[in-house]
């Protein structure tokens, strides 16, 4: 981890806090109503008895892990399949489906949203925290993601090493808002992957291509707090979904972002849709973080409303280089094969 990211990380020490306050649960055998709760609340629901949840909507899928009566869980978008729910622990992954009839509903809480209005007239005067208050788990979050990596490359990492992160990251901090703690941040440092240990700010590399979707390649134009809120497109992330094979739904793949900051005038949409549209491979690095907000969008029969379709929350985030294979085959191993995304010549030729 680099000394500035370092920074970051002890910077959040003072703010370590505890779960998020709720009324007590309900005494009442409450089963989750059909009924879909506000879009601003969220669900947590209660195991009546020992229980199994699922991978799939079907008594008969495998096991995602199992749970005693008692337990609260998050009810994920409060979607429902065939008798189940989609669930996940408060405090860890993965998610699972549990029949409806095992569980109960213990609460609501609001569900954090993105700010509104800008908090900032415009991006130079967006602080490296955003909208976030200092130290709060959000700043140090949006700080990391502002934050390009320095020092030598930590790791290349493949489609199977980002799906081993997400089940480190389950393990230690589960998925959904809020942002990481600093313990939870602490708990996945230096995660063994094939190429070595990586952390969370690590400068690290993939090789993929970009998804072929309608959606899925876009800017944030909606504003978010890593930004200000600030909605014009040019000072918003550029979100990517990449993948290890040209064919290849989004659903297999990871979110890469180019951030607005410096950013250069030929990483634009525009370009990467040509990209995508010649299948072209791409070779990204920059810096690893773990966006826990969101939640796992992999299973492609039950879509997550308003979530990115991916497999894995570990991003490279922010993009610091972007290079293009613009022949039959480039080395991995050689540069000089490669083209900067705004220019057809190849890294050695410049």
């Amino acid at each position: 981890m680099t000394p500035l990211r370092a920074a970051l990380f002890v910077a959040g020490l003072a703010c370590a806090g505890g779960a998020i306050a709720g009324d007590a649960a309900s005494d009442k055998n409450e089963a989750p109503a059909d009924k879909s709760a506000a879009p601003t609340d969220e669900v947590v629901v209660k195991s009546l008895r020992n229980t199994t949840a699922r991978v799939a909507p079907d008594a008969a899928a495998a096991t995602a892990f199992d749970l005693p009566a008692g337990t609260e869980l998050i009810w994920v978008a409060q979607q429902q399949s065939g008798g189940f729910y989609r669930t996940i622990r408060t405090d860890k992954g993965p998610q699972g489906w549990i029949a409806a009839s095992d569980l109960q509903v213990a609460r609501h809480q609001p569900w954090p949203i993105e700010p509104k209005t800008a908090c900032v007239a415009d991006m130079s005067g967006c602080p490296a925290r955003g909208c976030a208050e200092q130290g709060e788990p959000e700043a140090i979050a949006n700080e990391l993601k502002r934050t390009p990596p320095i020092g030598e490359l930590r790791a290349t990492l493949d489609f199977s090493d980002f799906a081993q992160l997400q089940r480190v990251a389950d393990m230690h901090a589960g998925q959904g808002s809020p942002d990481l703690s600093v313990q939870q941040r602490a708990a996945m440092a230096n995660v063994a992957v094939k190429g070595g240990a990586v952390s969370e700010g690590d400068r690290v590399r993939v090789f993929g291509y970009i998804a072929k979707s309608d959606s899925g390649l876009h800017v944030n134009a909606a504003g978010e707090s890593v930004n200000c809120a600030l909605k014009n497109p040019k000072d918003n992330d550029i979100h990517i979904p990449i993948v290890a094979e040209p064919g290849d739904g989004e659903w297999k793949g990871i979110v890469v972002e180019m951030i607005p900051q410096d950013r250069r005038s030929g990483w634009n949409v525009d370009a990467l849709k040509k990209i995508q549209a010649q299948a072209a491979q791409v070779w990204i690095e920059g810096g690893l973080s773990y966006d826990k907000v969101h939640y796992v969008n992999s299973d492609s029969a039950h879509a997550l409303k308003d979530e990115p379709w991916r497999m894995s929350l570990w991003e490279i985030h922010p993009i610091t280089k972007f290079l293009v294979c613009r022949k039959d085959h480039c080395d991995p191993d050689s540069e000089k094969d490669w083209s900067p995304l705004d220019e057809s010549k190849p890294v050695a030729a410049q």
